[in-house]
């Protein structure tokens, strides 16, 4: 009786430590070990040169806002605020957000980038050239012509791009991707996106050569993720086309960061994140109900 009981033990911890670890790698590859985020660096000063060659008559000032809703950051966006040419003394804002950002995991798999400009303005055009922009992925930081994704595509990819429009007041969102991810459907005749854009296994095994290669107090660096090259042009309605269009090209660049691992013991860890009641009551509410009083 006293054997059958210790075997008995010893499958159910056996099952219990083959489940935890099956448990430990599933987790591994879908929590979030990596955090992406803007170089703010690379955007403002190759942006900053471009504005200091404008002429006096287009006044174009640019900056990265931080904003927060309900006490929660947002990611960060980039502002251009452009001066009326029939008014000098109006001021509006051109917002571009470029993703996405923020923790992901390992197993994360970008098949496009989220493009979204918001014109406030009230007598300007925005114009999107993407034949002129370009992304950078991959360890290899293969530059390649963005393709718009989402829409039809003619397998002659020697065409030009129709130009995107974003008039006064409007907001024009859309995924973009590389040329080279692109393969032909057989059925619509079309180039629709084949494969991942960005690989983040690609970008954790970077940042794991670079770990080899340093010393076990030194600091690892962010790691190059994937950039988009976006060429805009800002102009005034009221005047000509050509003469008066201001063309910049907004290099929003993203590294990766390794995130420190969490406690090992999910349970644990779920513990340990709950937050601490502030009083006797409170943590026999939270005992007894599972959840903190609000």
């Amino acid at each position: 009786m006293g054997s059958d009981v210790l075997i008995l033990t010893i499958y159910f911890l056996v099952v219990i430590y083959v489940l935890y670890q099956m448990a430990l790698s599933v987790e591994n590859a879908l929590e979030n070990k990596l955090r992406i985020d803007l170089n703010r660096t690379v955007l403002t000063e190759q942006l900053g040169q471009q504005l200091q060659q404008l002429p006096p008559d287009q006044k174009i000032t640019a900056e990265i806002e931080d904003l927060e809703i309900e006490g929660k950051k947002l990611p960060p966006q980039l502002s251009l605020s452009v001066t009326s040419q029939i008014n000098p003394k109006q001021t509006r804002k051109v917002v571009v957000k470029v993703g996405p950002m923020g923790k992901m995991p390992m197993a994360e798999s970008l098949m496009a980038l989220n493009v979204t400009i918001i014109n406030t303005t009230s007598d300007a055009q925005i114009f999107i050239d993407w034949d002129k922009s370009s992304v950078t992925a991959g360890l290899a930081r293969q530059t390649q012509r963005v393709v718009r994704s989402g829409i039809p595509i003619s397998s002659d990819l020697s065409r030009s791009q129709v130009l995107s429009v974003i008039n006064p007041g409007e907001t024009f969102s859309t995924k973009v991707t590389g040329e080279n991810r692109l393969s032909l459907n057989a059925e619509t005749r079309t180039l629709t996106p084949g494969r991942a854009l960005v690989n983040m296994q690609e970008v954790a095994t970077k940042i794991a050569l670079f770990m080899e290669d340093s010393a076990e107090d030194e600091e690892i660096p962010p790691v190059f993720a994937y950039s988009l090259g976006l060429m805009i042009g800002i102009r005034q309605i009221t005047h000509d086309q050509t003469n008066h269009t201001t063309y910049l090209l907004l290099p929003f660049a993203f590294q990766a960061v390794l995130l420190p691992d969490e406690i090992a013991f999910p349970p644990l860890r779920w513990l340990l994140n709950r937050p601490r009641p502030a009083t006797a009551r409170e943590a026999f509410s939270a005992l007894i109900l599972g959840r903190p009083r609000l």
